[in-house]
């Protein structure tokens, strides 16, 4: 039978890998979110620039 404190251990290192599989999903996300961010301003200015051509 396992001590109480290796099952704590054990519990933390879990825990710990957890929360580095969680940090590096939350740096991809804000990766891709920069990445959709930066797509979304050009398409923006695209429209801009498409629009003040037809006004002219």
């Amino acid at each position: 039978m396992p001590s109480m404190r290796a099952v704590l251990e054990s519990r933390e290192k879990s825990a710990l890998v957890r929360v580095e599989e969680l940090r590096a999903e939350l740096e991809r996300a804000r990766t891709a979110l920069a990445e959709a961010e930066e797509v979304l301003n050009h398409r923006v200015i695209g429209l801009e620039q498409y629009l003040e051509a037809l006004d002219e």
